[in-house]
């Protein structure tokens, strides 16, 4: 039912309840939010069979706002486009997210607005911080702009980053990540123990966290690492014969995209992957996977603990361990 009079109907409201059913709005207030332990269950009864009657509906905005919360939780990513896909590193993430959000009870925006700032997007390209729109942000992205983040912490504005960052003077922002380096340790304890002592890091990021994080796992074995960062259009059997000349037997690739170009020149080199997604079925890869779903929903609830009043955290996740095929002896 819409209250009707002069102009458009207008929405019913808790007052329009209370004159009908001849109580004060407190009491339907009380009554609507369950919250009605000393109003006799008649008079409850029949405040909610007036309510029913007359088509009431909670303003969701309202009662977000009572709660000092608009419960939207807003996803940030510096890439120019959601890796959304399937086999995109970013898909299971957002599905952990996703999850975490539904059974908090908030809602989710996704920040894809076109303003950029040179290659990527920014949080300040308007010259404003756009994610105030909601509570707190989980941010994504290889390419992050330093600025920003100094930006961020500088207002004390709640954001948990995907991956470990760091600002100019060393402190480590809020983040949860996959921990690589204790991956890595594991996975050069696995090659030590096929035969293998001289090994070569592939990829492409060289000046990550995550890159170092994954060397230093290697690298506290018992294990030579040496590294290359070329582009995949770059590993050609020139390139396989300058590793086997220099003494190395086994490969750790930073994502499968490597690992497929390498074996493309070479079937016979040992490969192992430091990054394997947790969505690929195929047994065939060796190494370690990513636990995306896991960190999107630790981040998420990382956030919100941040919201509650809980501090700011940095926390890493276990990545499993893969056996694949692809790793054999020296």
């Amino acid at each position: 039912m819409r209250i009707t009079g002069q102009g458009r109907p207008r929405r019913v409201s808790q007052a329009d309840i209370a004159r009908r059913a001849g109580v004060t709005q407190a009491a339907v207030s009380l009554i609507l939010r369950d919250k009605a332990t000393t109003i006799p269950e008649e008079t409850r009864q029949r405040v909610l069979a007036i309510a029913r009657e007359m088509g009431y509906r909670a303003d969701p905005l309202a009662r977000r706002l009572a709660k000092g919360r608009s419960q939207l939780l807003g996803i940030f990513t510096y890439e120019r486009v959601f890796g959304t896909a399937q086999r995109s590193l970013y898909h299971p993430f957002l599905l952990g997210i996703e999850e975490a959000a539904e059974e908090s009870g908030n809602d989710l925006l996704l920040f894809t607005s076109a303003a950029m700032s040179g290659p990527v997007r920014s949080i300040y390209a308007g010259g404003e911080n756009k994610l105030r729109l909601v509570d707190g942000a989980v941010l994504l992205g290889r390419d992050e702009i330093p600025a920003d983040l100094e930006q961020l912490v500088a207002e004390e504005y709640p954001f948990v980053f995907i991956g470990r960052r760091f600002l100019d003077d060393g402190r480590e922002v809020p983040n949860v990540s996959p921990d690589y380096r204790g991956a890595g340790r594991v996975l050069a304890g696995r090659i030590a123990a096929l035969g293998h002592r001289e090994i070569r890091y592939v990829g492409a990021n060289s000046g990550l966290p995550a890159t170092a994080d994954r060397l230093a796992g290697l690298r506290d074995g018992d294990l030579t690492v040496s590294e290359s960062f070329p582009k995949l259009d770059e590993i050609s059997p020139a390139f396989v014969r300058e590793l086997r000349e220099s003494g190395v037997t086994a490969v750790v690739a930073e994502n499968v995209d490597y690992a497929e170009a390498v074996r493309a020149m070479s079937a016979d080199l040992p490969i192992a992957v430091a990054g394997i997604s947790e969505e690929s079925e195929d047994d065939f890869w060796s190494g370690y996977g990513i636990p995306g779903r896991l960190v999107g929903r630790r981040a998420l609830e990382q956030l919100l603990a941040a919201l509650d009043g809980g501090g700011t955290a940095i926390s890493t996740v276990d990545c499993p361990q893969r056996e694949g095929i692809t790793l054999t002896r020296a």
